[in-house]
Protein backbone atom coordinates (compact mmCIF):
# COMPACT_ATOMS: atom_id res chain seq x y z
CA UNK A 1 0.00 0.00 0.00
CA UNK A 2 1.45 3.38 -0.88
CA UNK A 3 0.55 6.95 0.88
CA UNK A 4 -0.27 9.95 -0.43
CA UNK A 5 0.29 13.01 1.13
CA UNK A 6 -1.88 16.19 0.18
CA UNK A 7 -1.53 19.99 1.53
CA UNK A 8 -5.07 21.24 2.21
CA UNK A 9 -6.13 24.96 3.09
CA UNK A 10 -7.68 25.48 6.87
CA UNK A 11 -11.07 25.84 5.13
CA UNK A 12 -10.82 23.00 3.02
CA UNK A 13 -9.87 20.59 5.85
CA UNK A 14 -12.53 22.10 8.11
CA UNK A 15 -15.13 21.29 5.19
CA UNK A 16 -13.62 17.35 4.57
CA UNK A 17 -13.91 16.84 8.11
CA UNK A 18 -17.51 18.40 8.43
CA UNK A 19 -18.06 16.45 5.63
CA UNK A 20 -16.82 13.35 6.68
CA UNK A 21 -18.89 14.11 9.89
CA UNK A 22 -22.09 13.67 8.26
CA UNK A 23 -21.22 10.96 6.70
CA UNK A 24 -20.48 9.12 9.85
CA UNK A 25 -16.82 8.11 7.66
CA UNK A 26 -13.34 9.15 8.40
CA UNK A 27 -11.18 11.45 6.40
CA UNK A 28 -9.63 8.96 4.95
CA UNK A 29 -12.86 6.72 4.10
CA UNK A 30 -13.71 10.03 2.36
CA UNK A 31 -11.23 10.69 0.71
CA UNK A 32 -10.35 6.98 -0.56
CA UNK A 33 -14.60 6.56 -2.25
CA UNK A 34 -13.66 9.59 -4.38
CA UNK A 35 -10.66 8.45 -5.84
CA UNK A 36 -12.76 5.00 -6.36
CA UNK A 37 -15.50 7.21 -7.98
CA UNK A 38 -13.36 8.61 -10.36
CA UNK A 39 -11.59 5.35 -11.01
CA UNK A 40 -15.04 3.86 -11.85
CA UNK A 41 -15.85 6.95 -14.65
CA UNK A 42 -12.71 6.56 -16.70
CA UNK A 43 -14.53 8.25 -19.67
CA UNK A 44 -14.59 11.55 -17.65
CA UNK A 45 -11.29 11.69 -17.16
CA UNK A 46 -9.70 14.16 -19.81
CA UNK A 47 -5.81 14.59 -20.22
CA UNK A 48 -6.31 17.74 -22.22
CA UNK A 49 -7.89 19.43 -19.75
CA UNK A 50 -8.21 17.76 -16.25
CA UNK A 51 -10.32 20.72 -14.74
CA UNK A 52 -13.42 18.71 -16.78
CA UNK A 53 -13.17 16.01 -13.43
CA UNK A 54 -14.59 18.54 -11.76
CA UNK A 55 -17.66 19.34 -13.67
CA UNK A 56 -17.30 23.44 -12.19
CA UNK A 57 -20.03 24.00 -15.42
CA UNK A 58 -22.76 21.90 -13.57
CA UNK A 59 -25.99 24.00 -14.23
CA UNK A 60 -26.65 25.79 -10.97
CA UNK A 61 -30.18 24.50 -9.91
CA UNK A 62 -32.98 27.22 -9.85
CA UNK A 63 -33.70 26.79 -6.63
CA UNK A 64 -29.66 27.73 -5.59
CA UNK A 65 -29.87 30.73 -7.93
CA UNK A 66 -32.97 31.66 -6.51
CA UNK A 67 -31.67 31.06 -2.50
CA UNK A 68 -28.96 33.03 -3.55
CA UNK A 69 -30.56 35.43 -4.77
CA UNK A 70 -32.81 36.08 -1.91
CA UNK A 71 -30.12 35.88 0.72
CA UNK A 72 -28.35 38.63 -1.69
CA UNK A 73 -31.06 41.41 -1.74
CA UNK A 74 -31.79 40.41 2.25
CA UNK A 75 -28.43 40.82 2.99
CA UNK A 76 -27.75 43.84 0.59
CA UNK A 77 -31.10 45.78 2.28
CA UNK A 78 -29.74 44.89 5.82
CA UNK A 79 -26.11 46.28 5.33
CA UNK A 80 -27.22 49.49 3.20
CA UNK A 81 -25.43 52.32 4.98
CA UNK A 82 -22.26 50.21 6.36
CA UNK A 83 -18.97 51.07 5.14
CA UNK A 84 -16.68 48.20 6.59
CA UNK A 85 -16.35 45.05 4.04
CA UNK A 86 -15.46 43.01 6.99
CA UNK A 87 -18.76 43.83 9.30
CA UNK A 88 -20.68 43.34 6.40
CA UNK A 89 -19.43 39.87 5.57
CA UNK A 90 -20.25 39.13 8.95
CA UNK A 91 -23.84 39.26 7.85
CA UNK A 92 -25.74 36.00 8.81
CA UNK A 93 -27.10 35.82 5.13
CA UNK A 94 -23.39 36.58 3.89
CA UNK A 95 -22.39 33.77 5.84
CA UNK A 96 -24.75 31.57 4.53
CA UNK A 97 -24.25 32.07 1.01
CA UNK A 98 -20.42 31.03 2.12
CA UNK A 99 -21.70 27.94 3.55
CA UNK A 100 -23.36 27.15 0.20
CA UNK A 101 -20.00 26.07 -0.88
CA UNK A 102 -18.39 25.66 -3.89
CA UNK A 103 -21.47 24.78 -5.92
CA UNK A 104 -22.17 28.61 -6.25
CA UNK A 105 -18.55 29.80 -7.27
CA UNK A 106 -19.81 29.84 -10.92
CA UNK A 107 -22.82 32.48 -9.96
CA UNK A 108 -20.09 34.15 -7.46
CA UNK A 109 -18.11 34.69 -10.34
CA UNK A 110 -20.77 36.04 -12.56
CA UNK A 111 -22.13 38.48 -9.87
CA UNK A 112 -18.89 40.08 -9.87
CA UNK A 113 -18.98 41.86 -12.95
CA UNK A 114 -22.20 43.30 -11.45
CA UNK A 115 -21.35 44.31 -7.53
CA UNK A 116 -17.52 43.21 -7.70
CA UNK A 117 -16.46 44.36 -4.26
CA UNK A 118 -19.29 42.21 -2.70
CA UNK A 119 -18.19 38.97 -3.59
CA UNK A 120 -14.57 38.73 -3.39
CA UNK A 121 -14.41 37.94 0.64
CA UNK A 122 -17.07 35.33 -0.03
CA UNK A 123 -14.97 33.27 -3.33
CA UNK A 124 -12.13 33.56 -0.66
CA UNK A 125 -13.80 31.80 2.17
CA UNK A 126 -15.52 29.02 0.10
CA UNK A 127 -12.43 27.94 -2.05
CA UNK A 128 -9.60 28.92 0.63
CA UNK A 129 -8.25 30.92 -2.15
CA UNK A 130 -6.34 34.49 -2.63
CA UNK A 131 -5.73 35.22 -6.40
CA UNK A 132 -5.18 38.87 -5.91
CA UNK A 133 -1.81 40.24 -6.09
CA UNK A 134 -0.45 42.82 -3.59
CA UNK A 135 -0.65 45.82 -6.03
CA UNK A 136 -4.29 45.21 -6.94
CA UNK A 137 -5.46 44.88 -2.93
CA UNK A 138 -7.98 48.25 -2.56
CA UNK A 139 -8.38 48.25 -6.04
CA UNK A 140 -11.77 46.69 -7.12
CA UNK A 141 -11.90 46.11 -10.83
CA UNK A 142 -8.58 44.52 -10.76
CA UNK A 143 -9.37 42.36 -7.73
CA UNK A 144 -12.76 41.14 -9.61
CA UNK A 145 -10.68 40.77 -12.64
CA UNK A 146 -8.20 38.08 -10.43
CA UNK A 147 -11.00 36.21 -9.46
CA UNK A 148 -12.17 36.30 -12.84
CA UNK A 149 -9.05 34.95 -14.62
CA UNK A 150 -8.42 32.53 -11.50
CA UNK A 151 -12.25 30.91 -12.31
CA UNK A 152 -11.25 30.75 -15.80
CA UNK A 153 -8.09 28.64 -15.38
CA UNK A 154 -10.01 26.27 -13.16
CA UNK A 155 -12.46 25.78 -15.73
CA UNK A 156 -15.34 27.79 -14.99
CA UNK A 157 -17.71 29.25 -17.44
CA UNK A 158 -18.60 32.36 -16.43
CA UNK A 159 -21.77 34.25 -17.58
CA UNK A 160 -22.42 37.13 -18.69
CA UNK A 161 -26.15 37.52 -16.75
CA UNK A 162 -27.20 34.57 -14.44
Amino acid sequence: MNTIAIALSDERLLKLQKLAGELNLSIEELVLIGIENLLAKPESLSLNNPQNLLNKNAEISPEIVDKFHALASDWEQDVAGLSSTAQMSQHPAYQEIINMGTKIVPLLLSELKKNPVYWLSALSAITGENPIKPEERGRVKQMASAWIEWGRNRGYAIEENV
